[in-house]
Order: C-alpha cells, then structure tokens, then sequence
C-alpha cells in the first residue's frame, strides 16, 4: 500500500526523497536543454512546490507531537533524625521523700502498766476523750523513738509545735509535731490509729526530722525545761 503523499520544504524530505528529486530534476534538466526556449508567459508563473513520498514510518516520526518534559520535581526535603534517647539529658529526680517508720509492736500499753506509771494511770482518767487519746499517742511515740535509737531519750512531745494536730475518729495525726531529748527539740511527724474505745494504742508510725534552733523555741512554744 502506498503511503500518504506530504509536502514539505526541501531541506526536510528524506534521504529516499532527496535522492529521486535529484534524479528527476537532472533529467528534466536535460530535456529542456535540447528544447527551444518558450516565450514568456504573461501571467506569472505559479510557484513550485515540490513533492515528496514518505513510508508509513517516516510519517508517524514526522506526524508525531514532541515528548513532553516531565516537570523537574524538586528534591525531597530531608528531615533532621530526632535526637537519640542517648542525647538527651536526663532530667534531675527529685529526692524521695523519707519513709515513715512502721513498728509492728505497740509499747504504751505495757509502759503504762508498769507500776511506776500508777500516777499517769490516774492523770489520764482526768483527761477530755480527746485529750486523753492525744496523751496516748505522745506515750507512744516517746516509747518507739527511744527503742529507734538508743541515743534518743525522748522525755516530752509536743505535737501542735508547727501545725496543729487533726483527730478524725480516733486517728491522730500530727504533722508538726517535736519531741525534746537530751535538753534539745526535735521535729516529729506521726500517725496514731487508737482502739474503737480510745483507751489503748493499735498502730503507730512516725518519722523524727531535723534539730529545731534554739532561737525558735519560744515562738513555737517549746520549753526549755519540763
């Protein structure tokens, strides 16, 4: 089958199309070399094209819109790698906050029963429910600070000296509480859990802070002496 029949500009034919117009256009020249010369026509000649044959192939190559250039994408943008766990400062743990001492024995009870407390025994019978109860429990604590540690020799406890004590049933606990040892204050903390009768001690902690300064005594309402 012969293919479609396109004109284009010399310079744009083919090679097979180049060479076949030379061909013809040397023997036409010839030809008109043995022929008289024609007059001059009086209209204007109209201008020559000339005409090229293409294969099937060449069409399609010539016919065929030029690729499109694909948009340069721009590069991906490279993130920064979060730090490594390795990199980052440990933040500062604040300190714990010290433990409550627990003991498992309850000393009261068996101080009060010794017979050199029978005038305590009686003094407590003169105490409000609530008084007494608080009595108790500053019994208890002199009696588990001395067993603590032997240097102690706890010998009064007050334990409203920073803050007052707070009675919910019968717990006690006293936050700013002091004991005094040796002829000097101490800072004391306790928890004091009394029978359902108020009359004896069934658990107990506490925790002894730090030395209370001799100017400070008076304002909180420690004696010096008994």
């Amino acid at each position: 089958m012969r293919g479609p029949v396109v004109v284009t500009p010399r310079d744009e034919a083919s090679p097979w199309g180049v060479s076949t117009s030379v061909v013809l256009h040397a023997v036409f020249a010839a030809l008109l070399a043995l022929m008289p010369l024609p007059k001059r026509p009086n209209r204007q000649e109209e201008e020559r094209v000339s005409v090229d044959i293409l294969t099937p192939q060449q069409f399609e190559a010539s016919t065929r819109p030029p690729p499109k250039l694909e948009a340069i994408s721009a590069p991906p943008q490279v993130q920064a790698a979060p730090p490594t766990p390795a990199s980052i400062p440990a933040k500062p743990q604040p300190p714990a906050a010290p433990t409550m001492i627990r003991p498992t024995e309850m000393l009261s009870a068996k101080t009060l029963a010794d017979p050199r407390s029978r005038q305590a025994r009686a003094d407590l019978k003169t105490f409000a429910s609530d008084e007494r109860m608080v009595q108790l429990c500053n019994l208890e604590a002199m009696d588990q600070i001395r067993r603590w540690r032997a240097d102690f020799q706890p010998e009064r406890v007050v334990p409203y000296a920073t803050a007052e004590e707070k009675i919910t049933g019968t717990t006690i606990a006293a936050d700013g509480a002091a004991f005094r040892s040796r002829r000097n204050w101490y800072g004391l903390k306790f928890r004091c859990q009394l029978a359902g009768d108020g009359e004896s001690v069934v658990g107990f902690e506490f925790l002894v802070g730090d030395l209370v300064p001799r100017e400070k005594w008076d304002e909180l309402g420690l004696p010096a002496v008994h």
